[in-house]
C-alpha cells in the first residue's frame, strides 16, 4: 500500500515501441516509437486528463500502464509497487486494482454473453472478491449504480443503446472494486446529451467510491469539466503538464496553445477576441520522429536550437512544466 504522500500511480521514463519487420525474412527493420520517455504522477482521488492528436501515443500509454502492452524500459509504480517487476499472484492482485473502460462499448463487450455474465466474468477470473451466491445481487446493484435497470441483467449487448452499453462497460470495470479506472475515449462515441450523462456518472462514482481516473480524450471541454490535472502529448512525449487551471488559462507550449485555440466557444459574440492558430502539415511519423523538439516541424517559433537540442520538461516562465525552448504566455487564451 502506498504511503499517504506517495502518488497512487507513478510512471517514469516509459518507452513503448512496436517492431517493423521485413515481409521476406521477418527481420526487424525499424520500430514505431509510440511512447518515448513519458513520466507523470497521479494522486489518489484525482483525475488526470491525457490529451493530444490521434497518433500521439495516448492509448498505447494507457495500455502499457494496465499491462496490455510490454514496455521497452521505464517503471510503472502502483501503490508503491513496480508493476513491471511483479509476476504471478502479486501481479494479478495489483492489476485487479486497475480497470479500463474502452472507447467502443460494443466492440469491448462479448455479444454472446448476457450483461450478468459479462460483469460476473471478472469474479471468475479473480475468485474471492464476491462470493458465488451473491453474484446475481451484486450484478443488479452495479447496474443500478450506473443508472441501468437491474431487471435487464439477462439482456445481451445488442439490446442496449450506445450510452447504455458504455454504462455496462463501466459496471464491469467497477466489479473488481478498483482504485484506478483508465477511460480511453470513453465518451467520444456517444451523443452529446448521453456524453454529459456519462461524464456526470463518472464524477459521481469518483466522489462516492474514491476512484482515480486516467482520462484520455480529444474533447478539451470534456477534460476541463472532469479532470483535475492535464498532460498534453505529442508524438509519444508529454510536452506540457499541470493543473487544469494552469494548462487552460496559462498554456506556455505552442502545441497546447494551438489545441486550445481550436476549442469552440459557446457564445462567440460575448467572448473576447482570440487568435486562431492553424497548424500546417500532419503529425510526423513515429517511425522516424524529428530530431530535437518533435513539434518543431509544425511550430511557428522553431529555431535552429529546436532541431539540435531536445527541450526538457521543466517549469517554464514560473508556471508549470513544458518542453519548449521558447515558451510564451498567450495574450488571448480560450475561455
Amino acid at each position: 500500500m502506498a504511503s499517504p504522500a506517495e502518488p497512487l500511480l507513478s510512471v517514469r521514463d516509459l518507452h513503448t515501441s512496436f517492431p517493423i519487420r521485413s515481409a521476406l525474412l521477418q527481420r526487424k527493420v525499424g520500430a514505431v516509437q509510440a511512447v518515448a520517455g513519458v513520466s507523470f504522477d497521479l494522486a489518489a482521488g484525482r483525475t488526470l486528463g491525457l490529451v493530444g492528436e490521434s497518433g500521439s501515443g495516448k492509448t498505447t500509454l494507457a495500455r502499457t500502464v494496465i499491462g496490455l502492452e510490454k514496455p521497452e524500459s521505464g517503471t510503472v509504480r502502483f501503490e508503491g509497487r513496480d508493476l513491471l517487476a511483479l509476476s504471478g499472484a502479486e501481479l494479478r492482485q495489483s492489476r485487479r486494482q486497475i480497470q479500463m473502460v474502452f472507447q467502443d462499448p460494443y466492440a469491448s463487450l462479448n455479444p454472446r454473453l448476457t450483461v450478468e455474465q459479462i460483469i460476473s466474468e471478472a469474479w471468475r477470473v479473480h475468485p474471492g472478491v464476491v462470493p458465488r451466491d451473491r453474484w446475481p445481487g451484486e450484478v443488479k446493484d452495479l447496474l443500478a449504480r450506473v443508472g441501468l435497470n437491474p431487471d435487464h441483467a439477462d439482456r445481451y449487448p445488442h439490446q442496449f443503446s450506445g450510452g447504455q452499453r458504455q454504462r455496462v462497460g463501466i459496471a464491469r470495470a467497477l466489479a473488481l472494486r478498483p482504485r484506478l479506472v483508465i477511460c480511453d475515449e470513453a465518451v467520444s462515441a456517444l451523443d452529446v446529451s448521453v456524453r454529459a450523462q456519462v461524464l456526470n456518472l463518472l464524477a459521481d462514482l469518483r466522489a462516492d467510491l474514491g476512484l482515480s481516473y486516467l482520462f484520455i480524450a480529444h474533447d478539451l471541454s470534456v477534460v476541463r469539466h472532469l479532470c483535475d490535472d492535464v498532460a498534453v502529448m505529442y508524438l509519444g512525449k508529454v510536452v506540457e503538464r499541470g493543473s487544469r487551471e494552469q494548462v487552460f488559462t496559462a498554456p506556455v507550449h505552442p502545441y497546447t496553445q494551438a489545441l486550445l485555440s481550436a476549442v469552440p466557444v459557446t457564445r462567440p459574440w460575448a467572448a473576447p477576441p482570440r487568435q486562431e492558430i492553424i497548424l500546417s502539415g500532419d503529425i510526423p511519423s513515429p517511425v522516424s520522429p524529428p530530431s530535437g523538439c518533435r513539434f518543431r516541424t509544425r511550430c511557428w517559433k522553431a529555431q535552429p536550437r529546436c532541431a539540435s537540442e531536445e527541450p526538457a520538461l521543466v517549469d517554464r516562465l514560473d508556471e508549470h512544466p513544458a518542453a519548449c525552448h521558447f515558451p510564451e504566455l498567450p495574450s488571448e487564451v480560450a475561455a
